[in-house]
Parts: structure tokens; sequence; C-alpha cells
């Protein structure tokens, strides 16, 4: 979903956000400090962003914490 909005998407996201859907839309079940460390942000950084992934409705979180993954949806 996300590459088939691409460049677009991207420009409305920011470079983080849309690189933390692609890494979602990658492998759902990764966790934030593995996003933290694959980006270069702390945790709680990819946490905030991650937060506002889903105010705007890009992503949603299915299942528990832990055990649970990630879904990347229309915004």
């Amino acid at each position: 979903m996300v590459e088939m909005l691409g460049e677009m998407l991207g420009e409305m996201l920011g470079e983080t956000r849309y690189a933390i859907l692609s890494r979602i839309q990658q492998n759902p079940e990764i966790t934030t400090v593995k996003l933290a460390q694959e980006l270069g942000l702390s945790t709680t950084a990819v946490e905030k962003q991650i937060g506002l992934l889903k105010e705007q409705g890009y992503l949603k979180r299915v299942g528990p914490a832990k055990g649970g993954h990630w879904q990347v949806v229309a915004g």
C-alpha cells in the first residue's frame, strides 16, 4: 500500500513517518526498538511518530503489544 502511494505520501507524511510505515509494511511484527535502531532514532521518538500515524489513520495495532502486529491502512 505504501509503495502504491509512493512519493505523494512521502511528501505528506515526512521522511521519518514514511520510513516507519515502509518498514512496518515490510515487517508488521517489527518492534519500536528495532525501528529506532534501523532509523537512528530514540524509541521515544519512534513511539511519538507511531502515535501520530495512528491518529492520522495510517497505522493500527492488531492484537496485544506483545504478540500482535502492525497494519498499514489507508489514511
